[in-house]
């Protein structure tokens, strides 16, 4: 049954000079520290830390810092891709099965991941599904239709017609893949070298190439009818009759052709082209100006299916129901297995929602298999209880919940843009209530839901940002969310107060830690795209660890409570309702303990009177607190817990 408040009172100003000093809440910190909470750093291993000074952060340089995350309190680091790929972040894979050279070797994961056990700390990877990059599975998949690869990709030679049939699995039957495209690649030998007439009739829109040996001729500068050959080069025909354009010219091409109607643009219908396949010599060809393909002259022109980028094509697990039988499947489950046998104890999956293109049944399918085999051989390794695993799908809650078939844990990103919103417009009292409504969402789907809890990450605006740069607002989310229920993500960081937009790049939001006051930062990978106005001495972690009121403490001190008190650590939440707009209130009940918790989401001080709570004994606090008999008074932005 939800305690209702009564005598509800919102002071609208108030100072630390007109409180009473010796009401001041000021917790004493528990004498024993355990990690109980489950708390996950995520951190940019390209940016976090560099142990060799190249300006590329690396592994070993996680490793050399795992007292500053185990003094953080967390128990797991979610490293970013780390496997060898095309790009500085990592999600463009080139081998699942190698470590990318820029980052260390596998000796430095063995060693970061047996290091950060001695210190209770699990080791989770990024693991890119949807896509891998343009590496040595696709090269030899789209080189011929025998590699042993060609069904790992999403290939066709006629999409159109494909998309229409219903054949392209990754739709699940459906013509609207929702985001992406298609990319044409060449498919084997589609080039030509050698002497070749072209006899283009413009009036039956064909072309017909012929092997010759007759005399080459120049092009025609006057021409109104153009060959675009190879990588640049443009040849006149001659009109020979009306409507139809010739010439004799030596080629020398790896892919093919187009035709031109103009000579200087591409606009309005001036590129000709084929329907995606190769000519055959002495025939009449084809060409139009709607959807025009290179004309090849062998082998095949390839299209295929990328949801993000060309330089990431889509992975193809076949029909959704048997995914885990497909050749692709088995593959990436095995570079997984040498991972998890290393000792990796969790992964987090990118882009969950695009496997299956946003079908989120056929998606929780696929997790499932993909979950399922995973574990089994986390167990066969020994590994204890359930696995971890994490599942990207960026969507509001009521979206993502069927995902919960799959997995044990999915992001709540509804859960950070509550939060922001709430502490923008400074209305705390539905914050509780809104939170359970998540909670409720999941529970159909799997009893035992881990929800991953999060302000922002690598792909959003920071979450300092988004709170104006205050650090008052940013010491009170992090409070919120280290008093939430589920499991708590913090982004590299977020925990020293760090801003940054995508606006001018994804790398500013990517931003390395400053280790020390006058110290470098790993900033190589990051193509210049760095704010140092912002690293400055005082956003450091040297600094803010000997400044009490650093936001960093304050992520500290929170951790600690959250690690010391199993009902915060893994309790359940009951709201406490309240018709004191700023404040939020709940209670955490665990093992044998009841917590109340308290935060102003406002600018300004607000008090409530609780009948019925114990204020005696405080937990943990932030800001201005004090207590008048059954009166709480919370400065701006604060935030207490106590004791029940």
């Amino acid at each position: 049954m939800k305690k209702m408040l009564t005598a509800f009172t919102l002071v609208a100003v108030l100072t630390a000079a007109s409180c009473d000093p010796t009401n001041k809440i000021t917790p004493t910190p528990e004498d024993t520290f355990v990690k109980l909470a489950d708390i996950t750093y995520q951190l940019n291993v390209y940016s976090f830390a560099d142990s060799d000074g190249d300006g590329w952060g690396d592994i070993k340089g996680i490793t050399q810092h795992l007292d500053y995350l185990d003094q953080l309190g967390v128990s797991a680091i979610w490293l970013s891709p780390i496997q060898t790929s095309g790009s500085y972040h990592g999600y463009d894979v080139l081998d699942y099965y190698s470590i990318n050279p820029k980052l260390g070797t596998e000796a430095d994961l063995k060693e970061l991941i047996d290091k950060a056990a001695e210190k209770n700390i699990d080791i989770y990877m990024d693991y890119v599904l949807n896509h891998s990059g343009r590496g040595d599975w696709f090269n030899s998949a789209i080189s011929s239709e025998s590699s042993p690869y060609r069904s790992y990709y999403v290939l066709s030679d006629n999409w159109s017609a494909d998309v229409y049939a219903g054949r392209v699995d990754n739709f699940v039957g459906s013509s609207n893949p929702y985001m992406g495209e298609w990319h044409s690649v060449s498919g084997g030998d589609i080039g030509y070298k050698g002497r070749l007439h072209f006899l283009l009739d413009w009036n039956a829109k064909t072309v017909t190439v012929t092997e010759t040996s007759a005399s080459a001729q120049v092009s025609n500068a006057s021409a109104s009818k153009w060959l675009w050959i190879g990588s640049g080069s443009l040849v006149g025909l001659y009109e020979t009759s009306s409507g139809i354009h010739e010439i004799t010219i030596d080629v020398n091409t790896d892919w093919g052709f187009l035709v031109r109607s103009s000579s200087t643009s591409w606009d309005g219908g001036t590129k000709w082209g084929g329907d995606g396949s190769s000519i055959t010599f002495g025939k009449p060809f084809a060409i139009n100006n709607t959807s025009p393909a290179d004309i090849t002259f062998g082998g095949q022109q390839i299209w295929y299916f990328a949801a993000f980028d060309s330089s990431m094509p889509d992975l193809n697990y076949g029909p959704y129901a048997e995914a885990s039988q497909s050749a692709a499947f088995n593959d990436l489950a095995k570079s997984a297995d040498k991972w998890i046998n290393m000792g990796v104890n969790g992964l987090r999956l990118d882009a969950v929602m695009w496997i299956y293109q946003r079908r989120a049944s056929a998606n929780a399918s696929f997790l499932k298999q993909w979950y399922d085999r995973c574990n089994a051989t986390y167990k066969a390794r020994g590994g204890k209880g359930e696995m971890y695993m994490v599942g990207e799908a960026w969507e509001e809650t009521g979206k993502i919940k069927e995902y919960y078939k799959g997995l044990p844990s999915l992001f709540n990103f509804s859960y950070w843009w509550t939060l922001k919103d709430r502490i923008g417009r400074g209305k705390g009292n539905d914050f509780a209530a809104t939170v359970l409504w998540f909670r409720d969402q999941y529970k159909p789907f799997r009893s035992d839901f881990i929800d991953a809890i999060k302000l922002s990450n690598h792909d959003e605006d920071r979450a300092g940002s988004d709170l104006n740069r205050d650090k008052n607002k940013m010491k009170l989310a992090g409070a919120v969310l280290l008093t939430s229920p589920g499991k708590p993500f913090i982004y590299q960081g977020e925990e020293l107060g760090y801003w940054g937009t995508k606006s001018g790049g994804d790398e500013y939001i990517r931003t390395p830690v400053k280790w020390t006051v006058d110290g470098t930062v790993p900033s190589a990978g990051l193509n210049g795209k760095v704010d140092f106005n912002m690293l400055t001495g005082s956003i450091s972690v040297e600094y803010q660890t000997s400044h009490e009121e650093s936001v960093l403490n304050t992520y500290k001190k929170f951790a600690r409570a959250r690690n010391t008190h199993p009902a915060l650590a893994s309790g359940t939440m009951a709201e406490i309702a309240c018709s004191v707009n700023p404040i939020a209130l709940w209670t955490m009940t665990g093992g044998s303990e009841t917590l109340l918790v308290a935060h102003n989401f406002s600018g300004s001080a607000a008090t409530v009177s609780l009948s019925g709570y114990k204020l005696n004994s405080p937990v943990v606090a932030n800001g201005d607190i004090s207590v008048s008999g059954e009166n709480l008074t919370l400065g701006a932005y604060s935030s207490v817990v106590f004791k029940q």
